[in-house]
């Protein structure tokens, strides 16, 4: 989840010239972007190579070759004993000791079986490539990366932990943040597996916060929150406005560097829950949802307008979603998704 420190991210991070890079594997033709200060890649342009006729297995093969080599091209620009590891789904840039790396890919081979199994048909099916995840050994070597994915300047609340839904999506986790690299991987690999949905994202991450509180329980519990129930109750009574509550349905509070990311986070969570106790009716909204309108015409899966949840937490109010008055969101709706 968000946390309320905050930090102005150099915009000079997006105008360092690219390092060289090394030569790309058969068949495989990288491009990449000029004005980086790490290797990013045209994925747009790589795509071109891709073939109509190639079966799943030979679309994955081609997109887990090309990232391997932009793996191993980042690796060389961050030096510091990074490298690339591999297991059956996952792709692991690290800096971290082999058998700690191999402890790492374990979990996260283990937490994507349990996703998947707990999202059924909401789940991405395999293909595409293995799963990306970079773990930068320094908070700085995380955020300078980091900020290639988000506008020049500007402040953004700082994270543990981010899914970068932008070309070949991928995780972007920081060492430094050892106790929370496993419930973050559970979070953002949620994300990962739902990014092929266009839903909301008081959907996306309230499932997200879910799905990490069943794997990892204790973070669910009131004793592991900032804040204890009555307080976040009376701090939601005192936040939320018919006004505010259009910027959660747009996603733009999810970004707020104050408390109303974290009560978007807490409302999206328990709305979610909410919903979720008819799973037959939940997939099929999931299925439908879509991030113009919050939500709100695929509600009719549920059988009750999607404004009903918000009411079940808050209280009554003006809580329908009115997205002919949203505003564009802080940041490109696919470049991330935080915690």
């Amino acid at each position: 989840m968000l946390t309320h420190l905050r930090r102005l991210f150099r915009s000079s991070a997006a105008q360092a010239p690219a390092p060289a890079v090394s030569t790309p594997p058969p068949d495989i033709h990288m491009h990449w972007f000029g004005d980086t200060r790490r290797p990013i890649p045209d994925w747009e342009r790589i795509a071109v190579a891709e073939r109509p006729d190639w079966s799943i297995a030979e679309s994955d093969a081609f997109w887990t070759a090309a990232a391997e080599h932009w793996l191993r091209a980042l690796a060389e620009s961050l030096g510091s004993g990074y490298r690339v590891q591999s297991s059956e789904r996952f792709l692991l840039l690290t800096a971290m000791p082999p058998a700690q790396a191999q402890a790492y890919l374990k979990f996260c081979e283990t937490a994507r079986r349990r996703i998947v199994r707990n999202l059924g048909p909401l789940a991405q099916p395999v293909g595409g490539g293995k799963h990306v995840c970079l773990v930068f050994i320094e908070d700085d070597a995380y955020y300078d990366y980091i900020a290639h994915y988000y506008p020049e300047g500007g402040e953004y609340a700082m994270s543990a932990g981010v899914f970068l839904n932008a070309g070949y999506g991928h995780f972007a986790l920081c060492e430094s943040h050892a106790d929370a690299m496993q419930p973050t991987i559970a979070h953002e690999l949620t994300h990962a597996l739902l990014a092929h949905l266009p839903i909301p994202t008081w959907l996306n991450e309230g499932m997200a916060v879910n799905t990490e509180h069943s794997l990892f329980p204790h973070l669910a519990h009131p004793s592991a929150q900032l804040y204890t129930p009555d307080e976040i109750e009376r701090k939601h009574i005192k936040f939320w406005t018919a006004e505010r509550i259009q910027e959660f349905w747009s996603g733009a509070a999810f970004h707020r560097t104050d408390d109303g990311s974290l009560l978007s986070y807490d409302l999206a969570k328990k709305m979610v829950a909410l919903a979720a106790h008819d799973h037959a009716a939940f997939v099929p909204f999931v299925l439908a949802a879509h991030r113009d309108d919050g939500g709100a015409k695929a509600a009719e899966r549920l059988e009750y307008p999607v404004e009903n949840l918000v009411e079940a937490v808050l209280g009554e109010g003006d809580w329908e979603p009115q997205p002919q008055g949203w505003r564009g969101p802080i940041q490109p709706e696919e470049s991330s998704s935080e915690r």
